[in-house]
């Protein structure tokens, strides 16, 4: 399976698939689906948004998306960032349809979301779920794990806090993945989060470097031991790995190292570039 890795996004969606057939391109390839890790740019109205949004000239495209129900071009996975319209993300959870626009799922923090393709590339189904893994009857399928927003000491012991991440959310996981000890089809493929974990080297587009401290997540990952792991928020890059477990840091969309591709098969991981 041809999967694309993809950063920080802000809204610029037109830009951003883009980016992606460009990659494409280069690759020669077509990727099955990709993993957002957040700042998505989720906004209904583009006259209703945070600070930060405008920061970033708005809200982009997604408004218009949204209205008109366009369809994604290639199956989009996404954990929220701290920057999104949680309301309506919150109205999401509630239904329990994660499929916000066509191809376009939303992967609320402490669940899992699973792709399945057909292993010949004629039919692919996708959809969040909490449990699957592994692959049968010439199916491909990956199990992904989400934590969304970002790290505040404030916010971390409540249950739930919109654009910051819970140890709750982080316990969700930790229970799916004992739950599910030991069930090849079940065990967590890829690990996403908006914000960075522990220990990790970031050098951000000002050149600065620094080590983050958002807690759990390196706790997390060690104990769900994903094959690979991703994150964004940092608006830099990151290289670096957790016991053997490759964690990158995605750059934001138009910077150096905002898309990453690689293909997973039978559990292996080959990495196909950067763009």
């Amino acid at each position: 399976m041809n999967i694309c890795a993809a950063g920080d996004v802000h809204g610029r969606i037109d830009k951003f698939y883009r980016c992606i057939k460009k990659f494409e391109s280069e690759l020669k390839i077509n990727f099955d689906a990709v993993l957002q890790v957040g700042d998505f740019g989720i906004w209904i109205d583009e006259n209703d948004h945070d600070g930060v949004t405008k920061f970033h000239k708005g809200t982009g495209d997604f408004p218009a998306w949204y209205r008109e129900k366009k369809s994604v071009p290639v199956k989009t996975y996404f954990v929220n960032g701290n920057n999104e319209d949680f309301n309506f993300l919150n109205s999401v959870k509630l239904s329990g349809d994660f499929e916000i626009l066509k191809n376009l799922f939303y992967i609320p923090n402490g669940t899992v979301a699973e792709i399945e393709i057909d292993s010949n590339k004629e039919k692919e189904r996708s959809g969040n779920k909490t449990a699957g893994g592994g692959g049968k009857n010439g199916k491909e399928r990956l199990i992904i794990a989400g934590i969304g927003g970002k790290y505040d000491p404030e916010h971390f012991g409540h249950n739930e806090a919109d654009r910051y991440y819970t140890k709750r959310e982080i316990d969700n996981l930790l229970r799916y993945a004992d739950e599910n000890k030991g069930k090849e089809d079940k065990s967590i493929d890829i690990f996403i989060s908006h914000d960075a974990p522990e220990g990790v080297l970031i050098e951000d587009n000002d050149k600065n470097r620094y080590y983050p401290k958002a807690a759990g997540l390196r706790e997390l990952i060690l104990k769900i031991k994903p094959k690979i792991v991703f994150f964004g928020h940092h608006h830099g890059i990151c290289k670096s790995e957790i016991e053997g477990i490759p964690v990158y840091g995605l750059n934001v969309l138009g910077e150096k190292d905002s898309l990453f591709g690689f293909k997973i098969k039978d559990g292996a991981i080959k990495i196909l570039g950067k763009y």
